[in-house]
């Protein structure tokens, strides 16, 4: 299993940060695993709501289906999903208050049978997309 965590200081109070996370429409913006929805589009986070959406792993497409695992807000949010060949994702977001603004750790992990032969590839394909992913979510805040 693949784990990788990134953590980033970011403006905006917990309270706003989570409401970015959780406002599952507004993915396509910042989260740079979404490549697009592939089913209905949730409206809300909550504890057992389940979506899928398009994804795009060293130029495969793919489909995870998402479970909503945990809902703390505004400290926690936790994903598990089943993706492409039987894989294992999850993505959890952490959020703490700091000084000025918080600070949000993002751990994303995939796992499974399928993913042994590239996981040399997959850790560094996952790194840079979760630095994209808290970049994106710093930019979506700034701009609030």
């Amino acid at each position: 299993m693949i784990e990788i965590t990134r953590s980033r200081d970011v403006p905006g109070t917990p309270e706003d940060v989570a409401a970015v996370v959780t406002d599952l429409e507004g993915w396509p913006s910042w989260f740079a695993l979404h490549k697009g929805w592939s089913g209905p589009i949730p409206t809300t986070a909550a504890r057992g709501v389940t979506f899928k959406h398009k994804v795009r792993v060293l130029g495969l497409n793919g489909e995870v289906k998402w479970e909503v695992v945990e809902l703390d807000v505004p400290s926690r949010f936790v994903l598990k999903g089943k993706g492409p060949s039987r894989s294992n994702m999850g993505v959890d977001f952490r959020v703490t208050p700091r000084d000025g603004g918080s600070t949000v750790a993002f751990t994303a992990t995939i796992g499974g049978l399928a993913i042994k032969p590239v996981e040399g590839m997959l850790k560094g394909w996952i790194e840079v997309r979760a630095d994209r992913t808290l970049d994106g979510l710093e930019r979506v805040l700034s701009a609030d």
